[in-house]
């Protein structure tokens, strides 16, 4: 007969083995290791070379431009690469040379970028800016166009403890900002249990002109962010959850009540919006396959792009894919927006972006 210790170690063993098999299942959905996808992607597809890192990008239309942010992810953290920043492209003429543009600070490595025009015409630039020491701001920047080349005047730089681990970016005026924190533990011990475990702590920041306030919590790996362009409602990619929610929203305010969310199965990232007012969604397949491509510029991961149906409540209610690669084409897709029947597609790894088009 079983002795009472020895009981009560079996016991434990089995608490902790379920315990193992439910979150390593867990970590596995989450990293994409059980789907699969068919590839699809329109019939023109061409590579937009000399940009490293094009992790998000905005259109400007309205003078012939694309905004590109650029940041060397491979670089080491206390020596990033020099070539990192802002860079223009011609809409109607992609493979001309990028135009990198001045006007930034000397230590400056942007991630997510948003562009606001505001009723006049005016325009504003909002970059998020991993600093080489680790911290982090949002730099505000008055964009004008002389003879047809951009030009950035700084505004302001946005700084706090709130502002942990930021990744997406959207302006809604010409200084207020929606701004999603990935993380917000900066322990080895809570990074862990963030990434590895899926806790859902992370959280989304908004900034009233003034300060900022939490605005949305409870959230695992909050990736990209997007307001319709009346302000009524407000998007989230969860990159970990593998969802996009919705959310109602006060636009005086900016309070939020999510209203609804859609499983996708890919890990979301950035989001955009069609003519139609169908949000356009990038994503990664495979977790595994991205730290694989991090690790050697040779071997790229899956790309994605999803375009998403809402109803008339702004409730997503389904999704297909317009996009998806082994990586040939573009690796680790970040952000996508159609203009049209163009579809450009960037990369948080990649050296390229990627302009399709339909025949």
């Amino acid at each position: 007969m079983m002795r009472p210790l020895a009981r009560s170690g079996v016991t434990w063993l089995m608490v902790l083995l379920v315990l193992a098999v439910f979150f390593g299942l867990r970590w596995s959905t989450a990293a994409g290791v059980f789907t699969s996808f068919d590839a699809k992607a329109p019939a023109i597809c061409k590579p937009i070379l000399g940009i490293e890192g094009p992790e998000d990008f905005e259109v400007d239309a309205l003078h012939d431009a694309i905004i590109v942010s650029s940041t060397n992810r491979r670089a080491p953290k206390d020596k990033p690469d020099p070539r990192d920043g802002l860079y223009v492209l011609k809409l109607s003429a992609p493979e001309a040379p990028a135009m990198k543009l001045a006007g930034v600070p000397k230590d400056f490595h942007p991630h997510g970028i948003s562009l606001y025009r505001a009723p006049g015409g005016e325009e504003t630039l909002m970059a998020i800016n991993h600093h080489a020491n680790g911290l982090n701001s949002v730099e505000i920047f008055d964009l004008s166009y002389e003879d047809g080349a951009a030009k950035l005047t700084a505004k302001a730089s946005i700084a706090g403890g709130l502002l942990v681990s930021p990744n997406d970016i959207f302006a809604v005026g010409p200084d207020r900002f929606y701004v999603t924190n990935d993380h917000v533990t900066t322990t080895a011990l809570g990074r862990f249990a963030e990434n590895d475990l899926i806790w859902p702590h992370a959280d989304m920041l908004y900034f009233n002109g003034t300060n900022f306030r939490v605005s949305v919590q409870r959230m695992a790996f909050p990736n990209g962010v997007y307001v319709t362009p009346d302000g009524s409602h407000l998007y989230v990619t969860l990159s970990s959850e593998r969802r996009l929610v919705a959310f109602s929203r006060e636009p005086f305010f900016g309070s939020l009540k999510e209203i609804g969310s859609l499983s996708i199965p890919s890990r979301l990232d950035n989001i955009t919006a069609d003519a139609q007012g169908r949000l356009i969604v990038a994503g990664h397949h495979s977790l595994l396959a991205d730290r694989r491509f991090r690790a050697d510029p040779a071997k790229p991961s899956p790309s994605e792009v999803f375009r998403v149906t809402l109803d008339k409540d702004g409730i997503p209610t389904g999704y297909e894919t317009i996009f998806a690669n082994d990586g040939g084409l573009i690796g680790a897709s970040s952000t996508a927006a159609t203009i049209g029947k163009r579809l450009l597609i960037s990369s948080v790894l990649d050296a390229k972006l990627l302009d399709c088009r339909a025949e």
